[in-house]
């Protein structure tokens, strides 16, 4: 697998990153049918969106 290029923005190497991940665990487990939020969703734990996130170093 080829890693993405780097993009315009951090935003665009985010969603970049995002469907690298995605696709990776797809070539991985072919036998993932779920769609890309999911995978994504299940991969950062659910936190990709949070405020928070990433949580901070203890």
């Amino acid at each position: 697998m080829v890693l993405p290029a780097p993009a315009a923005s951090a935003f665009a190497d985010a969603v970049a990153a995002v469907i690298a991940v995605s696709m990776a665990v797809r070539g991985r487990f072919p036998m993932v049918t779920a769609p890309v939020w999911e995978v994504v969703s299940a991969v950062s734990r659910g936190l990709l969106l949070a405020p928070s996130w990433p949580l901070p170093v203890r």
